[in-house]
């Protein structure tokens, strides 16, 4: 018999106990927490050898540690017990939402119950404030999920049986072919809910169990344009709108998907636009209209990029410099051409603004560099590189205050003054929040200006982790030191920076 079995808990863990820890961190560190005992929390891990993991439980939970080895059998028997999947973590609960009826439990015909299930589900995720909607086919079911505050949550499970008639009607409303369910398709929707224009993009992709569905959700009444309401820090925005206001040069903005690129550029835009510019646009796809309309007294001009005709970045590029520009936004830059065009374009008296999926603002010069451009390029045009992401805010409604031990502090903060006064808080879960502990989102970024100190790094080919360093002696603050902040202010969690910045 395992020497373990008689101190490992025979019953289901408390949820208070495990709402002590994410589910992320019991996964990526090997371990999860078993009982409190007065102020330590005893703890099974698979390497109780792993400091560093038991540093950040202390942090995370507010306690100190008694450490129980387990094998990975039993910590996956444990995790098997007390939460089969992430979604049934107490800090990661099903939003608690009127479900919808579905299948044998109404008697209106098949495409009427369709009509009536996607207008509920598309009041419900607005409702609900979320960004997509996914539609996911699987062997026993149809499931519903949607991403809100850029964390996915399951809301339903239809019964296969009425799958085909929901995704029907989807298709009907987006223009697509009801016939075609071999190839992925794209469409788009155009709704008003409340005086609310609101604009939904389709995507349509063919699956083992059928077609899945996303629909992206663009509120063109809901973004708000202004560089003060991206939540940069006050020396932070005034060096960039400095940036911004060059008459030619690269800004960029760099990010995954979903980290708020777009509303950064936008409202970069609505800061500079004026009727003594020309701003012309190449965006894949247009999210949001706000610079038509009213706005073409100001001089700004939007364009669709097509690549299945042609109409690429760098040839809508290289098209709208003949159009005579001040300034020209270019949704990505993906590929080598459409880099050189850019800074052909810089080069030549043009302000650019582009975007690139990296991870941090010192990982663009290195994609820039893997991509074919040459340094002296590179340092000639680029300005700066901005890096952010979107943290979750903790619920003000049921955030939970605690304390973490001072050493756990002192091991992960080193040298930061006044910890012994900080306050920490832990997200807790309720109505208002929906269970997940957070409300709404807060910007955190990095700011890299390309200084001559920065140039000749690059000059000189120093690899990109002696660069970080360098910039980190000279004052450049990290995504994650950007993210701590805002822990210290009582914004946000250390789960949730640990969530979103990955080392």
């Amino acid at each position: 018999m395992n020497k373990n079995t008689e101190i490992l808990p025979a019953h289901k863990i408390p949820a208070e106990i495990l709402r002590l820890v994410s589910y992320e961190t019991v996964r990526r560190h090997g371990l999860i927490p078993l009982e409190l005992r007065g102020e330590t929390l005893r703890v099974a891990m698979v390497d109780p050898n792993n400091l560093t993991a038991q540093d950040d439980l202390r942090l995370r939970s507010g306690y100190e540690l008694e450490v129980v080895k387990v094998s990975q059998a039993e910590l996956d028997s444990l995790l098997h017990k007390n939460f089969h999947d992430p979604s049934e973590h107490p800090l990661c609960p099903a939003l608690t939402v009127e479900p919808v009826k579905g299948g044998s439990e109404v008697s209106r015909p098949e495409e009427s119950f369709a009509v009536q299930s996607v207008e509920k589900l598309l009041n419900l995720a607005l409702i609900l404030r979320a960004s997509d909607i996914h539609l996911e086919p699987q062997r026993n079911g149809f499931f519903v999920r949607f991403r809100v505050d850029g964390v996915l949550k399951t809301i339903h499970e239809f019964p296969r049986t009425v799958q085909s008639a929901i995704t029907s009607r989807i298709k009907i409303m987006a223009n697509m072919d009801i016939s075609e369910k071999r190839l992925p398709q794209d469409g788009q929707i155009n709704i008003e809910r409340e005086a609310r224009n609101i604009d939904l993009r389709v995507s349509m992709l063919p699956a083992k169990y059928g077609e899945k569905v996303v629909i992206r959700i663009l509120d063109k009444s809901g973004m708000a344009l202004g560089l003060e309401t991206l939540g940069l820090e006050p020396d932070m925005q005034s060096t960039f709108e400095s940036l911004i206001e060059s008459p030619h040069g690269i800004i960029l903005v760099t990010g995954p998907t979903g980290s708020g690129k777009t509303t950064t550029l936008y409202s970069v835009l609505s800061k500079i636009r004026s009727p003594l510019k020309n701003i012309i646009t190449l965006e894949d796809p247009i999210e949001y209209e706000l610079l038509c309309g009213s706005a073409n007294e100001m001089g700004i001009t939007q364009v669709q990029v097509h690549p299945k005709i042609g109409l690429t970045f760098s040839a809508g590029l290289r098209s709208a410099l003949r159009q005579d520009p001040d300034v020209i936004m270019v949704g990505e830059i993906r590929d080598k051409e459409t880099a050189e065009t850019a800074m052909t374009a810089a080069m030549t008296g043009h302000l650019v603004l582009s975007t690139l999926h990296t991870n941090d603002a010192p990982s663009a010069m290195g994609r820039l560099l893997d991509m074919g451009i040459e340094s002296y390029l590179m340092v000639a045009t680029v300005k700066g590189i901005l890096a952010q992401r979107l943290l979750r805010v903790v619920c003000a409604g049921c955030k939970e205050r605690y304390q973490p031990p001072l050493r756990a502090l002192k091991s992960m903060f080193p040298g930061r003054q006044n910890l012994e006064s900080a306050v920490f808080y832990r997200a807790k879960g309720c109505p208002r929040c929906q269970g997940t502990g957070y409300l709404g989102r807060h910007g955190i970024f990095e700011l890299l200006v390309m200084s001559d100190e920065l140039k000749q790094l690059i000059h000189t080919g120093q690899n990109l982790e002696s660069m970080r360093k360098i910039l980190a002696a000279q004052g450049l603050k990290s995504l994650r030191e950007s993210g701590m902040e805002l822990v210290f202010k009582g914004l946000t969690t250390v789960e949730e920076v640990a969530r979103v910045v990955v080392d």
